[in-house]
């Protein structure tokens, strides 16, 4: 341990640990097509009632929270869970 000029003691600088990023899984397809067939994989809804397709990238956005998506004029809708809840218990 080193010392000061007043004899106090000085604590030894930790050392930061170098962060290794972890690899996500890359996405594997069983058809040639799996969101038209299965399905899209959604992403957390945001907000703005809009999220993304993890398979392929396609922006979605809930017709009930706004009536377009704000950034793609190509994008799809689907129900969030909020609004498909509401439409199955009427």
């Amino acid at each position: 341990m080193q010392q000061t000029l007043w004899g106090e003691t000085i604590p030894k600088r930790r050392r930061k640990r170098k962060v290794i990023p972890l690899l996500t899984a890359a996405s594997y397809s069983i058809t040639e097509n799996d969101c038209e067939i299965l399905g899209h994989t959604l992403r957390v809804w945001d907000l703005a009632g809009c999220t993304i397709c993890i398979d392929c990238g396609v922006k979605i956005f809930c017709p009930q929270c706004v009536s377009q998506h704000p950034t793609d004029p190509q994008a799809v809708s689907i129900l969030c869970p909020q609004h498909e809840e509401s439409t199955v218990s009427a």
